[in-house]
């Protein structure tokens, strides 16, 4: 039988689907709603999508919606269509219609806070209230966000482990703290609130004696409870902000707890949950600042059996965050030796993070990268002056099975651009030089490869020469690399790097596709910083322009010195 591709079907948008509903009699989910208040909240929504023409208009538009919700504000927290309406629109509300929210939703807190969708309303409330300024109803604001922080910290044993409750927590300890914790997967968040970060209560007592409910909370739950997934992320976000507001007693507190009574009687145990996975991650994280700590859990947990758990399926992420983490040199050195041996058999198995984060930590400590370099070539089967070792690297695969058509592999790519920031980076500047022109092309316009350019032209360990030979190396392709998205990134940063005989190099090839690049899509970016029109028909006055802006860079080295790239 023939195979046939199918199209996977796209999803519908939220509107589609809350306009689908209305048109079938249906109100959404939770809480019911007239038909007329659903249409008009559909109405909203669908108006919402285009821009304002004028601040003054959008302010309208909120107070009209929120007037047709006022003395009702419980009831439309608790319908999905509206819901939604009042996470989009309450950030641009006048600060009575929030307060107005917390006095309605003061109240039989524990059904608010297990809702499906009152909890994703009290979530927002609670965000505004402590990170977004008010210059009016403060007082009322903070009382109240005392109050559901007070709540949710003393029902921990309950809502830890709650779909809906939990995600509340976890926002509650931001708000005790005054640190946000970014979601990685920021598309299940709503709009809007990432901008609020400027705290509003600091050093208030009654916020900071949270802290300590939780520290004590955490520290009775049992171990089957901390396997809870929800529970984990919850304690996650704890540890995370302890260490961020440099909170080492409670941190240390916590985090004693959770490796006597969790991860030390059942050292591995955790391996089978992804659960405890990520919480000893974080712990690894957050107690680098703890040294002492650090170093018993590595005793306890990884002397002798690093080289197991980097080839474990879950556990070579914990092996990640050691490694990340890992305080000083003879730690390192203890842990390296463990791995080092491991670097084919890891890259075999696709656990290619673990050697990422190794060399990461001997940058960051300037540890045993010679010795690091040696053994990476060896796993890549490059011969003793590791001419093969860019192209092995980037495409993380041994020299013998290399072949131009396999992709660029994101962790090689990141490992490559580690060995080029190595206190002698000769031989891998000499392996990348040797590439031809049209294979550097393809790496710098993949966009799993252009970062590659600009570590090399920003490490503070690659000289101008080294510069200068990359430039000549791409000859023939610039335009090429220019009139791609990310080779145009690539270009730039060479150019930005360069001194004034590589740039006319480089802008003599340009300008030899002035009407390619002119109007391209791309290319148009460095046909203008480049400035190749100039070039091409004021010569002079692009030599004067060029040589005064590498003057004023070097009045600024000399003013600031030079700056260790970030």
């Amino acid at each position: 039988m023939e195979n046939v591709k199918r199209n996977k079907k796209k999803k519908k948008s939220f509107l589609q689907t809350a306009k689908k509903f209305g048109k079938q009699g249906q109100r959404g989910k939770g809480t019911n709603i007239a038909q007329d208040q659903y249409d008009y909240l559909v109405r909203v929504l669908e108006r919402w999508r285009d821009p304002f023409d004028a601040d003054d208009e959008r302010k309208i538009f909120v107070s009209n919606v929120f007037h047709q919700m006022d003395g009702h504000e419980r009831a439309f927290s608790g319908n999905q269509l509206a819901s939604r309406v009042i996470e989009l629109l309450l950030p641009h509300a006048d600060v009575s219609v929030l307060s107005k929210f917390t006095q309605e939703m003061a109240q039989d807190l524990r059904k608010l806070c297990t809702d499906q969708f009152s909890s994703h309303v009290l979530e927002k409330m609670m965000i505004l209230c402590a990170f977004h300024k008010h210059s009016e109803e403060q007082s009322g604001l903070k009382n109240w966000l005392i109050k559901i922080c007070k709540f949710l910290c003393n029902n921990f044993d309950e809502f830890s482990g709650n779909p809906y409750a939990s995600h509340l927590l976890r926002t509650c300890i931001e708000c005790i703290t005054g640190v946000r914790i970014q979601d990685k997967n920021k598309s299940k968040q709503t709009e809007g609130y990432d901008e609020f970060t400027a705290f509003q209560f600091k050093g208030n007592e009654e916020l900071d004696d949270c802290q300590d409910i939780l520290s004590e909370k955490i520290s009775r739950a049992d171990a089957e409870m901390i396997e809870n997934e929800l529970t984990s992320a919850t304690i996650q976000t704890y540890l995370k902000t302890m260490k961020v507001i440099e909170k080492k007693d409670r941190l240390k507190t916590v985090a004693n707890y959770l490796l006597e009574q969790v991860f030390y009687p059942r050292a591995d145990y955790f391996l089978e949950s992804q659960a405890l996975v990520r919480l000893l991650e974080c712990v690894l994280e957050a107690t680098s600042c703890l040294p002492d700590l650090f170093n018993q859990l590595t005793n306890k947990l990884f002397a002798g059996k690093l080289s197991n758990l980097a080839q474990h399926e879950l556990a070579n992420f914990v092996v990640q965050r050691f490694f990340e983490h890992v305080p000083n040199n003879e730690m390192f050195m203890a842990g390296l030796g463990e791995v080092l041996a491991d670097f084919e058999k890891l890259i075999q198995k696709g656990y290619t993070g673990v050697i990422l984060s190794v060399v990461k930590a001997s940058v960051r400590l300037k540890c045993e990268q010679a010795t690091i370099l040696q053994n990476l070539g060896k796993a890549l089967h490059c011969n003793d002056n590791l001419d093969e070792i860019a192209m092995t690297c980037i495409k993380m695969m041994p020299n013998d099975k290399l072949n131009e058509e396999l992709p660029i592999n994101l962790h090689g790519s990141l490992i490559l651009q580690e060995l080029l920031a190595f206190n002698k980076p000769i031989q891998i500047v000499r392996s990348l030089l040797n590439l031809e022109a049209h294979v550097l092309r393809k790496i710098f316009s993949d966009p799993r490869g252009s970062h590659i350019v600009n570590r090399f032209v920003s490490s503070t360990t690659i000289g101008e020469k080294s510069r200068d030979a990359l430039v000549k190396q791409l000859s023939g392709e610039y335009v090429s690399l220019a009139c791609s998205k990310h080779g145009s990134y690539a270009v730039q940063k060479i150019w930005d790097a360069v001194n004034v005989k590589s740039k006319q190099f480089i802008v003599e090839e340009l300008a030899k596709g002035e009407k390619i690049l002119r109007n391209h899509q791309f290319g148009k970016f460095v046909f203008t910083s480049c400035a190749v029109s100039v070039f091409a028909h004021q010569r002079s006055e692009w030599n004067k322009t060029i040589t005064k802006d590498e003057k004023d860079r070097d009045l600024f080295k000399d003013i600031l010195g030079d700056v260790e790239p970030q």
